[in-house]
């Protein structure tokens, strides 16, 4: 495989992976004990789409059973999966393409820790407060109030980052 279509083929992989990862973190996806393949449809309504069950969680319409996977399908977390998973994607292809031309841009450390950042804060949205709660943090309640603003926050700074890195010469992902 040439190196350019690695540079294409990983990023979308990886951001595959870590949507598939993210609706298993937020239990949108799980596995389940005996092998069924059923579909169940809520009845459809504007109430119910936009209905929370925690700050940028929402309330699935559907659920699918396929084997051992079970998928709630909400239409908002898959949309806020796919924005997350979109913008890792492009962050990765961004950095692969400028990584291999070394005269555009040249990475420190610094920037390599802030670019790993937002995915930090994304998967902190949903598996801090358990985390947090498991060790018995006296201080969970005053957490809880930042737990709402970490995928807002990871959606600008990778969107942010992405808008860097095509002003330093990185591609579109089209074409």
């Amino acid at each position: 495989m040439t190196d350019e279509r690695r540079r294409f083929r990983l990023p979308w992989l990886v951001g595959l992976g870590y949507g598939l990862i993210y609706l298993y973190a937020i239990g949108d996806i799980s596995l389940a004990a005996p092998p069924l393949w059923d579909w169940r449809v809520a009845p459809l309504s504007l109430e119910r789409v936009v209905s929370a069950r925690g700050p940028f969680l929402f309330e699935a319409m559907a659920i699918a059973e396929a084997g051992y996977a079970v998928l709630l399908i909400s239409p908002l977390n898959l949309l806020i999966t796919g924005l997350l998973s979109g913008l890792l994607a492009a962050n990765i292809h961004g950095v692969l393409y400028l990584r291999a031309n070394p005269d555009m841009c040249r990475p420190n450390r610094a920037g390599l820790v802030a670019g790993a950042l937002p995915a930090l804060l994304a998967g902190g949205a949903c598996c801090a407060p358990s985390l947090i709660l498991l060790l018995g943090i006296p201080g969970l309640g005053a957490f809880a109030g930042l737990f709402g603003w970490l995928v807002p926050l990871s959606l600008g700074l990778l969107a942010c980052n992405r808008l860097w890195q095509r002003r330093r010469g990185a591609p579109g992902l089209v074409g």
